[in-house]
């Protein structure tokens, strides 16, 4: 770093030998995000919060579930030489990935520059078909053919994934790469929540601009099993008029395909995850707890008022977290946020997307928060997102804004400790 300035020198003299080490590596917005928002002293408090690599790999990677933590199926054996050779390939590229999503977030956090990860795509690998030795399928086999791939934003038993699968004759160097698991020798696919426009309109942006520009064969297919076209600009037209569209609330989407060569085929898995999780983001963990959980949920501009009301509703009260796709304090609170939902069964959670339209949100719940003035209070919070916002139900049952959780830039996100207290006096 022959370019340094003296206020980086200034910085570098209070940063620990790791966070030395990585100056050399920010990028232009990272350095520009440092010489903004970080002051000499604000490097003890961040350094302080960040801590180890194996601590933000628990923060990044938190999910678990299905085969890719079973030990049966880790001691599972490639069925030939191109399933052995493909799984080698892949858990190196894995590793890697994971290696850099942790450096990012780091990088991340000591710029306190919000960005997106584009190597936080998977949290495990396994085999993809469990089989006998000559490769037929076997629930029961010691054997495995091809590889799956976890994805972030999987939740337990609620698992998206991606498949690479050995094609043709022993030695062929062909494979399909695909959303979702293998069963009968057909790609299953992933759901996706479509049950507001926005979500429907990110999944048709996805499947009409992004994916429809590569090679991979993609439909999207309602849970009757019947082939859906989605057409953004009809969607946005019914959005604006207040209309709902007639979709089904969760459908699947089928994205594959055939490459030739390992190298090529991993780098298909990267594209095809990353196309998904840069318009899913955080939100798809969140859908997923409230799929495992019941209680966890997408605050939109479509069902604000059926969350808020004016008029008096049956819980205890709401507990909103405000997000953004980008967030790099987002990714720490989502694991605690998924466990206060564990935690608190009868309380409805929703997950707040500033990135998408939120017009009422902002008119309502930050009006709330202001005392009515909005735009004041958007410049003068004295928090960062993520925000924790609690309304209770008064003796009317009627929802009442209580108070909000939050914290600066260059803090910690808001503590799960405070929180749980909050609810605590709330709730219990």
């Amino acid at each position: 770093m022959d370019d340094v300035t003296d206020y980086e020198k200034a910085l570098m003299e209070r940063m620990t030998p790791q966070h030395k080490a990585l100056m050399h590596k920010l990028t232009p917005k990272e350095r520009k995000s440092l010489e903004q928002n970080v002051k000499p002293e604000y490097v003890d408090l961040i350094q302080s919060w960040i801590k180890s690599d194996e601590e933000i790999e628990e923060i990044l990677f938190w999910d678990r579930g299905g085969k890719y933590d079973d030990p049966q199926w880790q001691q599972l054996k490639p069925v030939d030489e191109i399933s052995a050779r493909l799984y080698e390939h892949v858990k190196a590229r894995y590793e890697q990935l994971r290696k850099e999503s942790v450096e990012l977030q780091r990088r991340s956090d000591l710029t306190l520059l919000s960005q997106f990860i584009p190597s936080l795509l998977f949290s495990g690998i396994s085999g993809a078909v469990r089989c006998d030795g000559n490769g037929n399928p076997d629930e029961t086999g010691a054997f495995f053919k091809g590889v799956e791939l976890r994805c972030i934003g999987s939740v337990e038993d609620q698992i998206n994934s991606i498949t690479i699968f050995p094609l043709g004759p022993e030695g062929s160097d062909e494979f399909e790469v695909h959303f979702g698991s293998r069963i009968d020798d057909q790609p299953q696919g992933i759901w996706v929540y479509t049950g507001d426009s926005y979500s429907l309109l990110q999944l048709a942006q996805l499947v009409t601009r992004t994916l429809a520009k590569t090679d991979f064969k993609t439909t999207v297919r309602n849970q009757a099993g019947e082939m859906v076209t989605l057409d953004a600009r009809a969607i946005r037209k019914a959005s604006m008029e207040g209309e709902k569209l007639g979709y089904d609330d969760e459908m699947r989407l089928l994205s594959s395909v055939r490459v030739k060569g390992i190298d090529t085929a991993m780098e298909k898995v990267i594209e095809l995850q990353k196309s998904f999780y840069e318009r899913f983001g955080l939100e798809v963990e969140c859908y997923k707890i409230g799929k495992k959980y019941g209680n966890f949920y997408l605050m939109r501009e479509d069902n604000f008022d059926q969350f808020l009301p004016d008029t008096p509703v049956q819980n205890k009260g709401l507990v909103m977290l405000t997000a953004t796709l980008v967030c790099r304090r987002c990714r720490r609170e989502l694991k605690d946020f998924r466990d206060l939902a564990k935690s608190y069964p009868e309380i409805p959670f929703a997950l707040v997307n500033l990135s998408s339209p939120q017009f009422k949100f902002y008119e309502r719940v930050f009006g709330d928060m202001s005392g009515g003035d909005v735009e004041n209070f958007r410049k003068t919070a004295a928090g960062v997102t993520p925000f924790v916002i609690i309304y209770v139900a008064d003796d009317n049952g009627v929802l009442k804004y209580k108070e909000y959780i939050s914290t600066g830039k260059a803090e910690a996100p808001p503590s799960m400790e405070n929180t749980v207290a909050a609810l605590n006096k709330y709730f219990r």
